[in-house]
């Protein structure tokens, strides 16, 4: 994937000053407040209003030196720039998260602000050095030869939880947190492959070729033409189960690109490709309770099945020809390629095409074109942003998520980066469907923003696998939990997460979804620790209890999904998968018992029931079906 050279996402990986720009939340928040149309004016006063203000610095050789209060707000509470109760021996933050309460008893009155800065400074670092000095960690056992991905944990960490440093030159060690990673530890004793390639078994269950046949059984002719009413039926079930989970399409202009290609046949340009694109998607798309068979494989042999592989392969022989275009549409038929791929458990070639559409996007000028007088005038050029903004965002998100199950290796620092703006919608005045397309849309890219803050602090605090200094992590943390939940607050009440859950349409099911994902990945290093190594401590003891709850929540609410078919199916299994293998983890470790969730051992009988489901056409889930069965016995179930 191309590097990414913008100026809006190179000041994103500096740290930008929080305080300069509104947050995620508080730009979900400006969401709630009404239509679309009020919605953006209020952005933009939100934005005016939360916005950082200079002042013009006063001369050094006048005012330079305000006088201030002696400063008793403790380290901690400094770092974090919250209030402190000032409360003896230890301020009730520090009390509640372990940590040593420190209070700098100099009167700091007399000290220009200057100055003041560079003293907590030399406090926090004098306060590192002492902790880590002190510090005892037992040795790991000797791990296999692996590249070095990281810096040593040992150096300073910016505790402002924003992108990746710029001195950080090569992408993160992602199979940190995967199933393969789960299988290797310590606590399992080598007893499963986990070195064995997952590519491999992906290959495994590839399908053969079957027969395209139409509904009628005749055999399918190469696709010329199309047909008017079937094509939109088609464009209906993509735009209700496919568009609205990424609404990057202008859909009134697909429906022209559709209308064209059924009056004058389809062509050999970008338009007729992504025309064959969504009528290969409507075709296989299913609502989210829809009913299932026995297994997945037995869908497969529907005829919308086969009508979708004809619809799939006659884009495919026009696709080839789009390599050479660096528009949106050449990087929309890409996704949703990548999108079809994914529907039909193909990651490993879905993630190609996600790959080739995030190239494309490079090329788009929207990173460094201010918005103009002219382009607000102008219905086209406004489209045309929002659409270059939408593309280019949907397809680092949709990549990054793969290649992280996938484990691949990463491309260097834009790899937990994503465009520093919310991208705009393609108009004013929204439909109802689009509003709530759009509300669901701006709340995923700030929750995956969170999470990619979440797997930053982790990654650079993992050395070969574990967390010498968990106890540094504790804080951060806590910090992450406030903004988990700050996230839920700032949700627009149609995508309210405290409705009951069997009432969830799949919008909120996958916003659940992530959620979870932020809180496990939050509390792996805990578990971690404690599952293999018998680190133990209140503080640790309570987040490793959390982090094995949220796994048994994770299999429970994922349940009512675990037949849809999606292009977030796979990603859904392999996550639900490796909840149950921690659950295995913890009971098999003889350590943390008195930690374990009650219900565990029904949740993993639950995740044994998903993969069985669809262990005939995913190769990985039939491998991981079995490991879970030969554990499970291992406990009397």
């Amino acid at each position: 994937m191309a590097t990414v050279t913008d100026d809006s996402l190179q000041q994103f990986l500096q740290g930008a000053d929080a305080d300069s720009q509104p947050s995620d939340t508080a730009v979900l928040s400006v969401l709630a407040i009404g239509s679309s149309s009020d919605s953006a004016g209020e952005m933009s006063r939100c934005k005016m209003e939360t916005g950082a203000v200079r002042r013009r610095p006063a001369p050094r050789g006048t005012a330079a030196y305000p006088r201030k209060r002696a400063n008793r707000a403790c380290q901690v509470c400094r770092a974090r720039r919250t209030k402190c109760d000032n409360k003896k021996p230890s301020c009730s933050f520090c009390e509640k998260v372990g940590a040593k309460c420190i209070t700098t008893p100099t009167d700091l009155s007399s000290f220009d602000p200057a100055s003041l800065a560079i003293l907590d400074r030399l406090e926090q670092l004098e306060q590192i050095i002492r902790e880590k000095s002190t510090e005892s960690v037992p040795p790991p056992p000797p791990p296999p030869p692996a590249p070095a991905t990281l810096p040593s944990v040992d150096e300073d960490f910016d505790l402002s939880y924003g992108s990746p440093a710029p001195d950080l030159h090569f992408g993160p060690d992602f199979s940190t947190v995967t199933i393969e990673t789960v299988l290797a530890w310590d606590v399992f004793r080598s007893r499963f492959d986990s070195q064995r390639e997952l590519k491999a078994l992906l290959k495994e269950a590839e399908l053969p070729p079957s027969p395209i046949v139409s509904p009628v059984g005749e055999t399918i002719p190469l696709i010329n033409s199309l047909e008017l009413g079937s094509c939109n039926r088609l464009l209906d079930s993509f735009l209700t189960c496919v568009h609205i989970a990424n609404p990057i399409l202008d859909v009134e202009l697909v429906r022209g690109y559709v209308n064209h290609a059924c009056l004058h046949g389809v062509g050999w340009d970008a338009a007729s490709c992504l025309v064959l694109l969504v009528c290969a998607l409507g075709s296989i798309a299913e609502t989210f309770h829809d009913l299932h068979g026995h297994t997945s494989l037995m869908t497969r042999n529907f005829p919308s099945f086969s009508l979708a592989r004809a619809f799939f392969e006659a884009s495919q022989k026009r696709i080839g020809l789009l390599l050479r275009g660096s528009g949106v549409l050449e990087a929309q038929c890409f996704f949703y390629s990548g999108v079809y791929l994914m529907t039909i458990q193909q990651p490993m070639d879905a993630w190609r095409h996600f790959v080739q559409a995030a190239a494309i996007s490079q090329g788009f000028d929207f990173p460094k074109k201010p918005y103009t007088i002219e382009m607000l005038i102008s219905d086209e050029e406004r489209r045309e942003r929002a659409a270059q903004e939408s593309i280019y965002w949907t397809c680092f998100k949709s990549e990054l998520e793969v290649r992280m199950e996938l484990s691949l290796p990463g491309f260097g620092l834009q790899d937990l980066s994503y465009p520093s703006s919310f991208p705009s919608p393609p108009s004013d005045d929204l439909a109802q469907d689009s509003t709530h397309a759009w509300y669901y849309y701006l709340a995923e890219i700030a929750l995956r923003r969170l999470a990619n803050r979440i797997l930053y602090n982790l990654f650079r605090n993992q050395d070969k696998g574990r967390f010498p200094h968990i106890r540094e992590m504790i804080e951060s943390t806590a910090v992450f939990e406030a903004q988990a939940s700050e996230w839920v607050g700032s949700l627009p009440p149609i995508f309210s997460l405290q409705t009951p859950e069997e009432d969830d349409d799949v919008l909120k099911f996958v916003l659940r979804g992530h959620l979870l994902d932020c809180y496990e990945w939050m509390y792996f290093p805990f578990m971690t620790e404690t599952i293999n190594y018998g680190r133990r401590g209140p503080i640790i003891d309570e987040y490793t209890r959390k982090g094995l709850q949220m796994c048994v929540d994770r299999i429970r609410k994922n349940e009512p999904g675990f037949q849809h078919r999606h292009h977030g199916a796979w990603l859904m299994l392999r996550t639900c998968t490796r909840s149950a293998l921690i659950l295995l983890a913890a009971c098999h470790s003889q350590i943390v018992h008195d930690l374990m969730p009650e219900g565990w051992k029904e949740a993993v009988v639950s995740a044994m029931s998903m993969l069985r489901f669809w262990e005939d056409e995913v190769g990985d889930a039939r491998n991981r079906l079995q490991i879970l069965t030969v554990l499970m016995a291992e406990v009397g179930w």
